[in-house]
């Protein structure tokens, strides 16, 4: 009878501990799929966001050494990324909108994304001080400084809403990325690239807090010697 018992209990026990990693498996497994899929998407953000951070650092090279004042109104046509006729802010934006230039993140005016261009002159002085920047009307019909590719897409968010009503890196903000003891004449050309980003994966809770699509921001900054102030002949 004892025996039988030991046995009934040895039975039990082991069912029930069956049961505890059944229940401990099925808390964990969730778990870990959401990490697993969160990791994938992250994989899949980073690599968009390193693509968009290519594509203005290599515009901002190709600007970086050309004539900013070489450019002409509208907008950028069809034969702008094949002929030979440069015309600045529109060859810089070939970087974005050339599928042999951009093969990975095209970007679509009717989702709102953009491509702006700015071109700054800073004088010496005490502190660094942005005297010009470029383009002006009639290349920029606002006069805001920022040449777009898409009629001021930079302006809105992924929704169409206007959320800015003056460039994102003001001559302020540019100025105060100078170290006091740097050369303050230089010129400086600025890039930047807007996407609205979809998330791959819809995970559960996570795309309720972060939202899709949003805004992916990117830009770079370059030496543009065609904008260094020209120095006042001494008479």
């Amino acid at each position: 009878m004892i025996l039988k018992l030991r046995r009934l209990k040895t039975v039990l026990g082991n069912n029930l501990s069956r049961g505890q990693s059944l229940v401990e498996l099925s808390l964990i497994v969730p778990l870990v799929l959401i990490m697993l899929v969160g990791m994938i998407e992250v994989g899949f953000l980073i690599f968009n966001y390193l693509n968009a951070m290519d594509l203005t650092r290599e515009a901002a090279r190709f600007a970086s050494t050309r004539n900013f004042q070489n450019a002409t109104p509208g907008t950028i046509g069809s034969s702008d990324c094949t002929d030979s006729v440069l015309d600045y802010y529109k060859d810089t934006a070939c970087f974005f909108v050339d599928p042999s230039l951009n093969p990975n993140l095209p970007l679509d005016a009717s989702r709102y994304d953009d491509a702006t261009i700015s071109v700054f002159t800073v004088v010496s002085g005490t502190v660094a001080t942005v005297s010009d920047r470029w383009p002006k009307t009639p290349i920029d019909p606002d006069n805001d400084g920022v040449w777009s590719l898409y009629s001021n897409n930079w302006k809105k968010d992924c929704q169409g809403n206007d959320i800015h009503t003056q460039p994102i890196f003001t001559n302020a903000d540019v100025e105060s990325l100078f170290l006091s003891s740097a050369p303050k004449a230089k010129g400086i050309v600025l890039v930047e690239v807007h996407i609205c980003y979809d998330q791959m994966i819809y995970i559960p809770f996570i795309s309720d807090f972060i939202g899709s699509p949003f805004r992916i921001h990117t830009y770079s900054f370059m030496p543009a010697p065609e904008a260094i102030p020209t120095p006042t002949p001494i008479p």
